[in-house]
């Protein structure tokens, strides 16, 4: 026989039998109820201990993300700045020597396709990239408008050199109309078109009708005048001082003697085929301190900056000379 089981009831004051199954339920309900307090509890008070500590983490990563991107700005605004000024000082040097405002550039700027693939580029890029990279193009900006400085700083001590007369600047195109699609090859590694052989191109090839009119691309002193049946043909060589000299080759006619005065503009020969040359063209050349340079980069003076890019691109992709 099993012992029964009372429990002691306050508000009758007597004692009341009880079952021993429905005891040991109320008994594991406390505990129960128990233990999921204090886990709740502890719960709480870690979850609060490890969110400070996670909060003040970035709240101290914030603050530093802050203070670069605020350094960032201001580097930025200086850069602009810079940048602004040696716009202004450019386009002032180019008005000083042409007598006009600057070409626009817009035809030289990238496509809207190219600008939505950076802009994709930049939202895809993480905070840390993009600051690491802001960092880096800030540093580049800053390089390259140091860079631009000294040149500009150079150019002006040019311009204020009394011995320097901006008229004589071979800047020009030495053809009247000239038509972009007509250019020929420039100097560097050509095909020579008698030969078929690697050769070293002086000039560029501008193509135009027999008799065309050739001016000078900048004021000078004639120094050299040669008439021959030979290499570049009938030909006359400029000296505009500053170490550059301009030469006009396979003239079919010379109006110029050796030792004359010419200006920018002047007609000092006729377009033709004379010399050593595959078809009626110029053979044009500009040198710097002797050394054969490229002369579409003197042509900005006749050229927009689209114009430019178009002359440039045939000159150097073309690959065989015309003499």
């Amino acid at each position: 026989m099993r012992p029964k089981l009372f429990i002691f009831n306050k508000k009758s004051g007597s004692f009341i039998e009880r079952s021993r199954l429905s005891a040991l339920l109320e008994a594991v309900g406390r505990h129960l109820a128990g233990g999921i307090f204090f886990a709740l509890l502890f719960y709480v008070a870690f979850t609060f201990l490890y969110s400070n500590r996670t909060e003040k983490a970035l709240e101290a990563e914030n603050s530093y993300l802050q203070e670069y991107y605020n350094n960032l700005l201001e580097r930025s605004q200086l850069v602009d700045d810079v940048l602004d000024g040696l716009e202004a000082r450019d386009n002032q040097i180019y008005h000083n020597i042409f007598n006009v405002d600057p070409p626009s550039t817009e035809g030289l700027l990238g496509s809207g396709a190219e600008e939505e693939m950076e802009l994709e580029a930049f939202l895809n890029s993480s905070e840390e990239e993009l600051i690491a990279s802001s960092g880096e193009a800030l540093d580049n900006l800053s390089h390259t408008a140091a860079q631009i400085d000294r040149q500009i700083r150079a150019i002006n001590d040019r311009l204020a050199d009394e011995s320097f007369k901006k008229d004589n600047f071979p800047s020009v195109i030495p053809l009247n109309d000239f038509a972009i699609a007509r250019t020929g090859a420039t100097t560097g590694k050509k095909v020579n078109p008698f030969f078929k052989t690697i050769s070293t191109h002086t000039g560029i090839d501008l193509m135009a009708p027999y008799g065309t009119e050739v001016m000078a691309t900048g004021s000078g002193t004639v120094v050299e005048v040669l008439h021959q049946g030979k290499g570049l043909g009938n030909m006359v060589t400029i000296d505009h001082g500053g170490d550059l000299r301009t030469t006009y080759a396979h003239l079919s006619d010379v109006y110029v003697a050796i030792n004359q005065k010419v200006t920018r503009g002047k007609v000092i020969g006729r377009v033709g085929n004379s010399g050593q040359s595959f078809s009626t063209a110029l053979h044009y050349e500009v040198r710097k301190r002797g050394r054969a340079v490229d002369p579409v980069n003197y042509f900005f003076g006749s050229l927009s900056p689209s114009a430019y890019s178009d002359m440039l691109i045939l000159a150097n992709t073309t690959g065989q000379s015309l003499d």
